[in-house]
């Protein structure tokens, strides 16, 4: 099955468990998964809704996801940027923010890449939490 199939497939089970819509995008040797209608943790963030998009290449899922990119406006409802999100970055025709978060976890190509990800995501969401 190719990458961009993989994805998809991976996608379709992601919204099926959580409702979060997606769409996928082919750019180049880069797949874009845009994630439309995330909630970040209640009171954490400025946005209570927020677009979230995951990169990957044409290897998927034997590589790995890294990072991921919000709107641009989630920030801390403090106003302060999260650790690691200070960069603004364009894909797709528009801004994004990184979130310059790193797995220290082993990725496992054999399983969902996109639910595996998103878990990374809500956790590092209950570390800036705690900061």
């Amino acid at each position: 099955m190719a990458a961009v199939d993989t994805l998809r497939a991976h996608a379709e089970e992601f919204t099926g468990i959580t409702g979060i819509a997606t769409e996928v995008v082919e750019g180049g040797s880069q797949l874009f998964l845009m994630l439309k209608g995330v909630r970040p943790p209640a009171g954490l963030f400025a946005l209570a809704v927020t677009e979230m998009l995951f990169i990957t290449d044409k290897m998927y899922p034997m590589s790995a996801m890294d990072m991921f990119w919000t709107d641009v406006g989630l920030t801390r409802a403090d106003g302060r940027i999260p650790q690691g999100a200070s960069a603004i970055e364009t894909y797709q025709g528009r801004q994004w923010r990184r979130f310059s978060w790193h797995r220290n976890g082993v990725w496992n190509p054999t399983r969902n890449g996109v639910l595996d990800h998103f878990a990374f995501v809500e956790a590092g969401w209950a570390t800036e939490a705690r900061s």
